[in-house]
């Protein structure tokens, strides 16, 4: 079931916003958790077991945590939880884990952190069953010039790398201290499935989800937001996406050589407004779901085609996910704190495993390393460089590499990415040229998207404080979402194109 699918919009969504208002806040959570998983089952019922396997897992493994841990623990996260205090309980009950693991020094092994490497595998586990065996069974078969291992030609169960990552952070932050581990299966099982962020994202932490689980109020005002919110969120998808993703698949569908390189950048740019549109415009839908429901969820986009820099690109785009591997890969590995040659190596290793979240496929991999490659390059000289230079050239900079990554991302495979950047980079001539896909409304429709992209945002709160009358701007925005709820719905049921681009992830 999709955001922007009319069974959401007009069966599903109306009754859960509206049960969800008349219910007290423990049936609520109850109610939600039944509809979260009714609307992952309408289209992946053959997972839901593995859905519940991963919630029993790591439910009892934090417990487990707890448990091996002793009272210490539980004094000092139910400090943290008290505020002021939280901090020196926290710390005593550090200092007794230090002495507790000083005790066992020779082997460097406490059962917490056994239970955390354990949990943390048989996540991993599920997601590289899932997601990779095939991938890697297929390049086992190539390099022996045989059938070595048989594909299983398994089926991504949807939402799969985003629930893995969000379990994997809960576990690891009850090792950590920083949260206590939830006894109520129920508000653990809310957490992991919550429909508006289960298949897409963001990548919730349960220290903040978890508050609002245990304590929320729908406020007109909030309802409002978020049905402003959401109502951005569809016409991004539905409008802009969805028409440049049309262009793009057909463009595509062609064999890479045979497109010009004029054809090869056009196509680039579409793509790189078309990620942007669906996956800004989702994360808009599962925010504004959130806020109509009681749920504050994390900002996932900030304008990232704004960014003058790869490094603040990745601190603009996918905000949850780079959070993410930040908290738990960089920082463990060492960061920044350990000399230039170890930093280097860290961000290649964030942004191989970066590439390899989002795909099984070397195209994926290829498109980490590249950003590794200028995420390093910029930490070395290239930064110092680019601050020194007119903003307009960094920003022509930025456009070229996104464009050209996303270029690569996009693509089916290595060797067809490859192959188109070749025709692109070297103006290659080809059969299907640009002339062929170029219509006036597509062109109107890239300039909106660009115009979308950071420049117009940029401008509204500048404009919204110019403007006297208050009232006018509510009564003309109002009167405008209602326009665009309007053609949103006229896109949607008048096109038979409506893809989920997140199936692979």
């Amino acid at each position: 079931m999709l955001f922007s699918s009319m069974i959401f919009l007009w069966l599903f969504l109306p009754f859960v916003l509206v049960v969800n208002l008349v219910l007290p806040i423990l049936l609520s959570n109850l109610f939600l958790l039944a509809m979260s998983f009714i609307f992952y089952a309408w289209g992946e019922q053959e997972y839901i077991w593995l859905l519940l396997l991963s919630l029993a897992v790591n439910y009892a493994g934090a417990m487990g945590m707890e448990a091996v841990r002793g009272s210490g623990h539980d004094a000092g996260t139910a400090g943290a939880d008290a505020g002021a205090d939280g901090a020196a309980a926290k710390a005593a009950a550090m200092s007794d884990r230090q002495t507790t693991s000083g005790a066992s020094k020779q082997t460097l092994i406490t059962p917490d952190k056994l239970l955390l490497v354990a949990l943390v595998a048989v996540n991993l586990g599920f997601l590289g069953y899932f997601k990779y065996f095939d991938f890697l069974t297929g390049l086992v078969n190539k390099l022996a010039g045989g059938t070595v291992v048989e594909p299983k030609n398994l089926l991504l169960p949807v939402g799969i790398s985003f629930y893995t990552f969000q379990m994997i952070s809960y576990v690891a932050d009850v090792y950590r201290g920083t949260i206590r581990a939830e006894r109520n299966l129920l508000n653990l099982g809310l957490y992991m499935s919550f429909f508006p962020k289960m298949i897409q994202g963001p990548i919730e932490r349960y220290q903040g989800m978890g508050a609002c689980i245990r304590n929320r109020h729908v406020t007109p005002e909030l309802f409002a937001c978020g049905a402003r919110r959401f109502i951005y969120g569809l016409g991004k998808k539905v409008i802009l996406a969805n028409q440049f993703g049309s262009v793009v698949d057909k463009v595509l569908a062609n064999p890479m050589d045979q497109i010009s390189g004029g054809l090869g950048w056009y196509v680039g740019i579409l793509y790189t407004l078309q990620i942007y549109f669906d996956f800004s415009g989702y994360s808009d839908m599962a925010v504004g779901l959130g806020r109509m429901l009681g749920f504050e969820l994390t900002e996932n986009f900030n304008y990232p085609y704004l960014a003058r820099t790869v490094g603040e690109f990745w601190r603009r785009w996918h905000i949850s996910l780079s959070g993410w591997f930040k908290d738990y890969l960089y920082i463990p590995l060492g960061g920044s704190r350990k000399g230039t040659l170890v930093t280097c190596r860290n961000l290649m290793i964030v942004f191989v495993c970066t590439g390899f979240w989002h795909g099984a496929g070397l195209s994926f991999i290829a498109w980490g390393i590249y950003y590794g490659c200028l995420q390093v390059a910029e930490r070395l000289f290239l930064k110092r460089r680019l601050e020194r230079l007119p903003a307009a050239v960094s920003y022509i900079y930025m456009f070229f590499v996104t464009v050209v990554g996303w270029t690569m991302f996009r693509a089916d495979s290595l060797t067809r990415g490859l192959m188109l950047l070749r025709q692109m980079f070297l103006l290659r001539p080809g059969i299907y040229d640009t002339a062929m896909y170029m219509s006036h409304k597509t062109i109107v429709y890239m300039v909106i998207g660009m115009v979308l992209c950071g420049p117009f945002q940029a401008l509204v709160p500048r404009f919204r404080k110019h403007m006297q009358d208050g009232r006018s701007i509510y009564l003309s925005e109002g009167l405008g979402l209602i326009l665009l709820f309007a053609y949103s719905i006229v896109m949607a049921v008048g096109s038979t194109y409506n893809p989920f681009i997140y199936f692979r992830f």
